[in-house]
């Protein structure tokens, strides 16, 4: 395969229109169009939705930028290690979703310096909608996040992703109630619940999509006074006596707001959920670094010793 196709079509991805691919790229419109042309008939799919403005990629085509970008990369490499006997020392890239921020730790970093100190890392946040796009066209490697029975990982249920896309359950929690500890009298429903003040996190999140629709099957509604964009924002003002919230019962576990949070039990207001670490196939290199990073993560989580190999030194 030309890797000259290849890098056509991660431009016209990147620049949204055969015009701007051309301008990058140094060629002529219609040279461009035939390179993306031959990639489609070897593929036997359209790799472009010709029919909206700004050009966007199939779904073929996404899993096409991912591939292409991984391939690219791994040809990089290759040349790096015959020229220098060397494996290159790029940056291991992993998104964080914003439900699972707290997990990762200042502590976190250190211990996987410790076992990779060479290794270079870049850490990207968001909501896991915003970052699967990222992961599937090769802009990180690997994604922490929450996968909840209701809304899945982003909204995409962990059976539905590709070959090319492994999930690896890290460890199970569960989305509860939480209120401040000095409440004398806890809601002991989810009516009660509704009616006192709710601390949110913001829409798209899996929390506040459980909560809503644990209100929605009682036939009530919350009533939300505050929102705020952090899971670890959102537990400290639920134990200020702001509020009340739902989160992940082993966050609350492990804030240091633990002491002035009380986790209600109330009947069918409890869900299974785990978080998972969702990775490309990519190299070896890179696949050593992530498994000790999830390694690290888990162990913190669950009140578990890191191990890490000195092998890895």
């Amino acid at each position: 395969m030309d890797t000259r196709e290849l890098q056509t079509l991660i431009a016209v991805a990147e620049e949204q229109s055969f015009h701007g691919a051309a301008s990058r790229l140094g060629l002529t419109q219609p040279a461009v169009t035939r390179r993306v042309q031959r990639l489609e008939t070897r593929t036997g799919c359209a790799l472009f939705d010709r029919t909206v403005k700004p050009l966007r990629p199939t779904p073929a085509g996404q899993r096409a930028l991912a591939e292409a970008r991984d391939l690219l990369r791994r040809l990089a490499g290759f040349t790096e290690i015959v020229k220098t006997g060397t494996s290159p020392q790029g940056p291991v890239k992993i998104g964080v979703s914003h439900g699972v921020a707290p997990l990762v730790t200042a502590e976190t970093i250190r211990q996987l310096h410790v076992g990779f100190p060479k290794s270079q890392l870049s850490l990207r946040s968001g909501w896991a909608s915003e970052m699967l796009p990222l992961l599937r066209r090769g802009e990180i490697d690997a994604l922490l996040s929450l996968d909840d029975p209701q809304t899945g990982i982003g909204g995409v249920a962990s059976t539905d992703f590709p070959k090319s896309i492994q999930v690896d359950a890290l460890f199970d929690d569960r989305i509860i109630p939480i209120g401040p500890a000095n409440d004398p009298n806890p809601p002991q429903s989810i009516a009660e619940l509704a009616q006192r003040p709710i601390v949110l996190l913001p829409e798209g999140c899996s929390f506040r999509a459980m909560g809503n629709l644990l209100a929605q099957r009682q036939g009530v509604a919350f009533h939300s006074i505050l929102e705020v964009s952090a899971l670890d924002l959102q537990i400290e003002m639920v134990a200020a006596g702001v509020g009340y919230g739902i989160t992940a019962e082993r966050y609350c576990k492990l804030s240091r707001s633990a002491p002035d949070l009380a986790l209600l039990d109330i009947a069918d207001a409890s869900w299974p959920m785990k978080v998972v670490m969702v990775r490309r196939v990519t190299s070896p290199d890179i696949h050593t670094v992530l498994d000790c990073f999830a390694n690290i993560v888990a162990c913190s989580a669950t009140g578990k010793p890191a191990i890490i190999n000195d092998a890895q030194k």
